[in-house]
């Protein structure tokens, strides 16, 4: 991937992770619009990017789902010690409320309430006309949040979370439907691994 002008990251955690697909790549001249609704972790996320010096960075502090609403979000608590734990223990948090629970058994995992945007709201807000690069990760809330957007604005680039798609370390029939989906867009597949799929949209639609 080149060229990301503009990326719209759902599920943000704190940013700088081994995992993350974008922190390293992006300069002071990405625009950048991050979604994280853990408090603890939005807060951490603000500071990680300030050494960015990024011109154009919008923060958002809620979940996005298939409408705007409140939610339940299963949250891995503060009152862990994370050097207990691999680095991805605190980036489970999740809408089902066993999730953490089938990573780590051990794991003090707090509900919290928290409202909830979709990508078409967050479009519509932050007046975007493109996207390079949409990234989700959102431990099996990634199906709704796809399916629910109308793909007015296509992405160039389209990461997202598929490892816990049909429940925890599930996946099945929602994969098929949601892929069927970004193929009709004309979205091919570019690279998978063992928990995201990496798609790009059609040379000829990405220069509409």
């Amino acid at each position: 991937m080149d060229n990301l002008k503009c990326i719209l990251q759902i599920g943000s955690h704190i940013g700088n992770t081994p995992n993350d697909p974008i922190y390293k790549l992006v300069n002071e001249n990405t625009k950048l619009i991050l979604v994280e609704p853990v408090p603890y972790l939005f807060n951490e996320l603000k500071k990680n990017y300030k050494s960015k010096n990024i011109k154009d960075i919008t923060f958002i502090n809620k979940a996005v789902s298939d409408s705007i609403k409140e939610i339940d979000l299963y949250i891995p608590s503060l009152k862990n010690n994370f050097n207990n734990f691999p680095f991805y223990a605190s980036q489970l948090s999740s809408v089902n409320e066993d999730h953490i629970e089938r990573h780590f058994k051990n794991l003090i995992t707090e509900k919290i309430k928290v409202k909830t945007t979709t990508i078409n709201n967050i479009i519509e807000t932050y007046n975007i006309k493109n996207i390079d690069l949409l990234h989700t990760d959102t431990e099996g809330h990634d199906y709704d949040i796809l399916m629910s957007y109308d793909f007015i604005i296509k992405p160039k680039y389209i990461i997202f979370e598929y490892k816990h798609i049909d429940g925890c370390f599930k996946v099945g029939e929602k994969l098929d439907i949601l892929l069927n989906k970004l193929f009709l867009l004309n979205y091919k597949i570019i690279n998978k691994d063992t928990e995201d799929i990496t798609l790009k949209l059609n040379e000829a639609d990405s220069l509409c």
